[in-house]
């Protein structure tokens, strides 16, 4: 079984036929999907359009183009203020076997509660920060987050933008050992390969794959073991999907070991919330 947790659910798969394709050509068999950090009429066109190649996907040129966006002054302007939970939320209901929900909070405008509400109603199973589009202070502000999560086993998706903020994360953990968190992107995953031996349940999400080697990937597998790896695409981007789900195929280590990164790790992380529908 193949899962992506890493989608969100505007630009390009706003379009639910495309959406629905990428996942069908990649061999997905479902996601978790968090929103959009855009309103549709706000969204960049090159993060829209079609007509760039698939192979594009797979180059830094893409990363470049994508990379550039997110840092322009202007965009930044549009991000919405509290991305749309409820949207997802019509999605999840809509297409239960195929999308599974996380709740992207921003901790400066929203309270715990509303969190809440969308593990137990709508059936969430992951909350994440975005450190760098709405950063907070994780010593102050995480704390109700992440009881929250501990105490209905759902995970912490976070991407964080600078390895002091790892470390934060780390001493919360070693209060809350239940607390289950993925960082974003592997991002620092070698400065704390040798910290994590007494944190089993410190988790790194592999998106996007056209930003990693396959050297790097491997080691990664290496230095924190493959049971800490989640496939994720970062999608949408043409031809992302099916491109990451190749690139995890092709990598020189064991069936068991693609099973796990692909879907079987995150299978296990939420299925304390959940039966998984397939």
């Amino acid at each position: 079984m193949i899962v992506d947790e890493h989608v969100h659910l505007g630009g390009l798969f706003q379009d639910t036929d495309y959406f629905m394709k990428s996942l069908d050509e990649s061999g997905i068999d479902f996601v978790l999907a968090a929103p959009y950090m855009f309103e549709e009429k706000d969204t960049p066109r090159i993060l829209k359009t079609k007509k760039i190649p698939p192979w594009l996907a797979g180059t830094k040129i893409a990363m470049g183009l994508v990379a550039s966006v997110m840092k322009n002054k202007w965009f930044r302007k549009k991000y919405i203020d509290s991305p749309p939970n409820d949207y997802v939320a019509e999605m999840v209901k809509k297409y239960p076997e195929r999308i599974y929900g996380v709740y992207w909070v921003n901790p400066n405008l929203e309270d715990a509660e509303k969190v809440e509400e969308y593990i137990l109603k709508k059936d969430f199973v992951a909350i994440k920060f975005h450190q760098v589009l709405y950063p907070c202070d994780l010593n102050k502000v995480s704390e109700k987050y992440f009881d929250l999560a501990t105490r209905y086993k759902v995970p912490v998706f976070i991407h964080v933008d600078n390895i002091g903020e790892v470390k934060v994360v780390m001493r919360k953990m070693e209060k809350k050992p239940d607390l289950k968190v993925i960082f974003a992107h592997l991002n620092y995953f070698e400065e704390i390969a040798d910290e994590i031996s007494d944190f089993t349940n410190i988790y790194f999400d592999i998106s996007p794959l056209y930003a990693h080697s396959d050297r790097r990937l491997l080691k990664a597998i290496e230095k924190v073991g493959p049971n800490r790896l989640i496939f994720g695409s970062d999608s949408p981007c043409p031809g992302n999907q099916k491109y990451a789900v190749n690139r995890i195929r092709k990598l020189d280590i064991s069936e068991e070991d693609k099973r796990k990164i692909l879907g079987q790790n995150i299978i296990d992380l939420i299925s304390n919330r959940t039966t998984i529908k397939h």
